[in-house]
């Protein structure tokens, strides 16, 4: 099942947030995400329906197995494509800020050359 980018934002949220508290809340994932409660529990709901975050009314939301290797890949996408825009001279907040969007477009193919690339620039074919 093919999920929105925005969906997608809210599930790094929820991996973030989940993180660094073992849990999030769905008044931190509004504040961290800048949208109203109503919103998040919105999209919570939504993402709850397809079987990637357990959340149930007043109560913390975590990620399914499901889930979090969504956020993983995500993250790990993020990375690959943030050192490559560093690499080829966009500053750290422009890096961050331009592989916070491409990552939910890029193809896997693309991204995993994007890392080979990288890997050989550096001198490591591992």
């Amino acid at each position: 099942m093919a999920i929105s980018n925005n969906l997608e934002n809210y599930i790094e949220v929820v991996y973030e947030l989940c993180l660094e508290h073992k849990h999030a809340h769905t008044k931190s994932i509004a504040e961290k995400m800048n949208v109203k409660m109503s919103s998040a529990a919105e999209a919570i709901a939504n993402l709850s329906s397809a079987g990637l975050v357990n959340y149930s009314i007043r109560k913390p939301v975590t990620l399914t197995e499901k889930g979090r290797l969504i956020a993983e890949h995500l993250q790990k996408k993020h990375r690959i494509l943030e050192k490559f825009f560093t690499a080829i001279g966009c500053d750290s907040e422009l890096a961050e800020r331009t592989a916070c969007k491409v990552e939910h477009i890029i193809d896997d193919k693309v991204a995993d050359l994007i890392e080979k690339h990288l890997k050989k620039l550096a001198g490591s074919d591992k």
